[in-house]
């Protein structure tokens, strides 16, 4: 026969045990929510938010052609892609204080007359490094507003490589 201590012990090995609630991962940082609250904030009369409203301006602003000298047409006229065409010389996830400063960009086709070149010249600008700017047509142009936005910049995006990078290919070229 069980002792009372023991039926006790019996009866609270049958009873299910507390399982702690897991908290779901979070979509989004908590600091990515503040940045798009307080992109919503920003938003104009006509429901467009800053960074619409600066991709809108420099549309108007476009040629209609790649500025790197392929002589391409750029997407000005596409309604859906003519943000691509927007390729900006500090990029705006590391250099926050110009992000939408209204000469941080320079014209870029992405893609090409066949439609499927994804490798096109604003992909070029991006990610295949500084090293060949100097040898695009409008490094004139990226030299000079380089000089305009310099001085706008922080301490902390200055201390970046991109920065030291771009200040060493501006001076040497």
């Amino acid at each position: 026969m069980a002792t009372p201590e023991e039926l006790a012990r019996m009866r609270a090995a049958r009873i299910p045990k507390e399982r702690k609630v897991k908290k779901p991962l979070r979509q989004k940082s908590l600091k990515r929510q503040a940045r798009e609250a307080a992109e919503k904030k920003l938003v104009s009369s006509d429901g467009d938010t800053l960074k619409e409203q600066w991709f809108k301006a420099r549309r108007k602003e476009m040629t209609g052609f790649c500025q790197c000298g392929c002589g391409e047409k750029s997407q000005k006229h596409d309604d859906l892609w003519f943000r691509s065409s927007a390729a900006h010389i500090f990029p705006k996830s590391i250099f926050k204080s110009i992000e939408y400063h209204p000469l941080n960009w320079v014209e870029r086709r992405m893609w090409a007359k066949t439609g499927g070149d994804f490798n096109a010249c604003h992909s070029i600008m991006d990610e295949t490094g500084l090293d060949r700017w100097p040898n695009m047509e409008d490094w004139p142009i990226i030299k000079e507003r380089f000089f305009i936005l310099a001085p706008l910049l922080t301490d902390e995006e200055k201390g970046t490589n991109f920065y030291a990078h771009l200040e060493k290919l501006v001076y040497a070229n």
